[in-house]
């Protein structure tokens, strides 16, 4: 099977007489326009997105009368960063994008993949985070035009020390 564009969200779609194959993706691969993946039943599921295009959670490949294949998460080792106040939110957006972490916001927190060097960052500048397992879910922080990341012309100056 080829997939070719994301048909909708789960919750578009009455479910209740369908059975759910899920795709299990963490974060990376929900990155990936083009990959081969396995459902849950073994079913392989081949991945062709329009440039630009992207999978989430939640994302519908395929539906028929019977069946859907939809995208979920898996949990992942991540790090809940929990500022307070307008000045944490600030420090840890900025430490965060100067690593070039992934990042996902949420009304009370940011979620980033587990990282030691920003967990010792974090503990430096003093702003509450756990580090946990679950899905890396929330508005995506880093939206990265083209395939290389950096277009603007600035140089970065990173402290990276404990690397």
């Amino acid at each position: 099977m080829i997939i070719e564009k994301v048909i909708g969200k789960i919750e578009d779609f009455d479910v209740e007489d369908l059975s759910i194959d899920r795709v299990m993706l963490d974060h990376y691969d929900m990155d990936k326009p083009h990959q081969k993946l396995r459902s849950e039943s073994g079913e392989t599921v081949a991945v062709s997105l329009p440039y630009g295009e992207k999978l989430f959670g939640g994302a519908v490949l395929y539906k028929d009368d019977n069946k859907m294949i939809a995208v979920d998460l898996v949990e992942e080792d991540a790090i809940e960063i929990r500022p307070s106040g307008n000045l944490q939110w600030a420090k840890a957006a900025y430490n965060i994008g100067n690593m070039h972490q992934q990042a996902y916001l949420n009304d009370d927190c940011i979620v980033v993949p587990y990282d030691a060097v920003l967990e010792n960052m974090l503990k430096g500048i003093g702003i509450e985070y756990i580090r946990c397992r679950r899905k890396l879910t929330g508005e995506k922080a880093n939206h990265v035009v083209g395939s290389h990341g950096h277009s603007h012309g600035h140089p970065h100056h990173h402290t990276h020390e404990d690397e």
